[in-house]
């Protein structure tokens, strides 16, 4: 009695692994490891139309990783294994946008959209790297986007005379100073008796 049950329970095993195998030679094999993905998401893509047009004097990166933005304060020969875990801590993170001066290519703020995904403790830690790394942080929410108005008043500065200069720029730093030196020429061509007084200006 018992060895016709065994024998029931063998031919039950035998036929459970033949037709495992025959189920896994009917599947497709795998052709590939990997696949292409969107850079932006549609709600991200239009976000970045609408900023473009904002501030065209603007160039914008997406999906910048930060160890693009940031480095140890110190190098690495000082100490090894504190440099890799000071940049480990920040490397593969992925900043939404990045802002840049067309002119002189530096950085004028560090920009996310902020939805469901985001996490506010974690979001404060990178804001924190960002900040301390000279960074200006700018958060937007997904569902409430700004207009160009309150982009613009985010991201750049209007001189006296109406031209747009990025915030944190020091080219813009530069560029107003050297166009009140240019004005200040001007003016003394212009009016030789008051060359003196505009030259102590």
């Amino acid at each position: 009695m018992r060895l016709g049950i065994l024998m029931v329970i063998a031919l039950v095993a035998v036929f459970v692994l033949v037709l495992a195998v025959a189920l896994a030679s009917k599947r497709k094999p795998v052709t590939g490891k990997v696949k292409g993905r969107a850079l932006l998401t549609a709600n991200e893509l239009e976000f970045l139309n609408r900023r473009e047009a904002a501030v065209p004097e603007v160039r914008f990166h997406a999906q910048v990783a930060m160890g693009a933005l940031l480095e140890p304060a110190f190098a690495k020969k000082v100490d090894p294994r504190a440099y890799m875990s000071i940049r480990g801590s920040f490397s593969q993170k992925v900043v939404d946008f990045v802002a840049q001066d067309r002119s002189s290519g530096a950085v004028l703020a560090a920009i996310e959209l902020d939805d469901r995904t985001h996490h506010a403790t974690k979001d404060n830690k990178r804001d924190e790297m960002l900040r301390e790394g000279g960074h200006k942080v700018v958060r937007w929410q997904s569902t409430a986007k700004p207009a160009a108005a309150a982009i613009r008043d985010a991201l750049v500065a209007t001189t006296s005379q109406g031209a747009a200069l990025p915030l944190n720029s020091t080219t813009a730093k530069r560029a107003g100073l050297a166009g009140l030196r240019s004005e200040t020429k001007r003016c003394a061509r212009t009016h030789p008796q008051h060359d003196r007084q505009l030259q102590t200006v």
